[in-house]
């Protein structure tokens, strides 16, 4: 984990683990996979796949490829499938690809252009009562 000493404004306060969380950082282009249980700062350019229970595109970050995490924030650019329960779209978040969601919000000036958008279903809890069975 690398401490985080700068994180532009709009995204400070949604952090959740701001002391201790992955980034990915630099003028460098990343490909691949990366999947942390945490959070991730993407900066920079990354192709590939990307799991985390939280993942952040920060305004000068782009992804290309799938992410899957409980709340994507997106400042920069998304181009892929998406697969979040939760999903914000900051002022300069712009968004394309195949979504599946459960809330999604989109700020003033953030773009959603996607090819095939669907909410996930809810995970419902079945409850199977059990009759005692009486004898004769």
């Amino acid at each position: 984990m690398i401490k985080i000493s700068r994180i532009s404004s709009p995204l400070k306060d949604k952090i959740k683990n701001l002391e201790e969380c992955s980034q990915l950082s630099g003028d460098g282009v990343f490909e691949g996979k990366y999947n942390t249980s945490g959070s991730i700062i993407i900066r920079n350019k990354f192709l590939g796949e990307l799991g985390a229970d939280q993942v952040i595109i920060d305004e000068h970050g782009e992804v290309d490829g799938t992410i899957k995490s409980s709340e994507l924030i997106v400042n920069g650019t998304v181009n892929g499938k998406i697969n979040c329960k939760s999903i914000i779209i900051m002022e300069n978040g712009n968004v394309s690809g195949d979504v599946l969601y459960n809330k999604i919000a989109v700020f003033e000036g953030g773009t959603i252009n996607v090819s095939g958008m669907k909410k996930l279903e809810e995970e419902t809890h079945k409850v199977i009562d059990i009759v005692k069975k009486v004898g004769d």
